[in-house]
């Protein structure tokens, strides 16, 4: 499952609104610092409802330097806050694709504020009045993901991970050696299987056989 969900060829986030989301405007920049690439917002229709989308996006096979492989800046999360914000005051339906690592953890992220930043997304989509769901399409790690995932539902495709660390720092948290990643990843109860019957995740979506990247269209 887990490199399942790491898959270089795995539908992204750009990949779903593409195929889901008609009439797609992207916003971009946090009215603050920058844009960040490896977050992407706006608003779209999902049949007749207009919604607002925000996708965490890896980059996929692009692999592209902006994305990041979807660890979310300050930056990223102060460009969700600000979507949060439309789907309020429009009275708009909120969807989360996730798909990320982690946050970006480097020196110049705490030096713009990734902390606070993590707990105020948090709070603000808790405090949310709108309808929202969150999916999670790949990797969902820590609270990179945790801060778009506090929704009404949570959606999770059949090979994608939720975890609170990743199965390398936790071994090397736990044995002082990431070669062990194998054995501690069965004990992080991370697939869609263990998070459903935990009570973490509402809804489990099959994938094609062999994957989502097997058939994108399909997913």
């Amino acid at each position: 499952s887990v490199q399942l969900a790491r898959h270089k060829s795995r539908p992204t986030a750009l990949d779903y609104i593409g195929r889901i989301v008609t009439n797609f405007v992207e916003l971009h920049g946090d009215r603050t610092y920058g844009d960040d690439g490896a977050l992407v917002c706006g608003l779209g229709q999902i049949g007749a409802q207009t919604v607002i989308v925000i996708g965490q996006e890896r980059g996929g096979k692009e692999d592209k330097p902006d994305r990041r492989d979807g660890r979310t800046s300050p930056e990223g999360f102060r460009k969700a806050q600000r979507a949060f914000r439309l789907a309020s005051k429009f009275e708009l339906p909120l969807v989360t694709l996730i798909d990320t690592p982690g946050p970006y953890t480097s020196l110049d992220a705490e030096e713009r504020g990734l902390g606070n930043v993590l707990a105020t997304t948090m709070s603000q989509m808790f405090a949310l009045k709108v309808p929202s769901i969150a999916v999670i399409i790949g990797e969902g790690g820590s609270e990179g993901a945790l801060a778009l995932a506090v929704s009404n539902r949570v959606i999770m495709m059949e090979h994608a991970i939720y975890s609170v660390v990743s199965p390398e720092n936790a071994a090397g948290l736990i044995y002082q050696d990431v070669t062990r990643a194998n054995e501690v990843a069965e004990s992080l109860k991370l697939t869609a299987q263990d998070c459903m019957d935990l009570g973490i995740v509402d809804i489990v979506v099959r994938e094609p056989l062999g994957g989502a990247h097997t058939n994108p269209d399909e997913a």
